[in-house]
């Protein structure tokens, strides 16, 4: 009995292995191309629709105090309060689309007509 034990062990541990599923390897599923977006800034001209604290930015290191060498900002000209930006939502004349600017000046207002230039101000009309 004990010469037929180790030989039928063998046989029910191979016959219950080759019963255990077969193992995949990982296989990663493939991605979607990426697609380009179209460029959210347009040029031209437009109505301001509102007028909008803009979030917050996010640094590099929140909470970092680094020093930076940013240039003051002209004598006379308004800007937001403690620094803040301010977001525009700018009705285009061509598109019919809204863009969303940010800017730190104040003198905007709902209803205005303004420019975006191709080198990024903003020209009330």
């Amino acid at each position: 009995m004990n010469r037929l034990a180790i030989p039928l062990s063998i046989l029910a541990a191979a016959t219950v292995a080759a019963c255990a599923p077969v193992q995949q390897a990982n296989v990663i599923p493939p991605q979607p191309a990426i697609q380009p977006q179209p460029v959210g800034y347009q040029a031209g001209t437009g109505v301001v629709q509102a007028v909008m604290a803009a979030p917050p930015r996010m640094g590099a290191a929140a909470g970092g105090s680094a020093a930076t060498n940013r240039p003051e900002t002209p004598v006379g000209t308004e800007t937001a309060p403690s620094g803040r930006m301010i977001r525009l939502a700018i009705k285009m004349d061509r598109s019919g689309t809204m863009q969303y600017v940010d800017t730190d000046a104040t003198d905007f207002r709902p209803g205005m007509r303004v420019e975006l230039t191709t080198d990024g101000k903003i020209r009330p009309l």
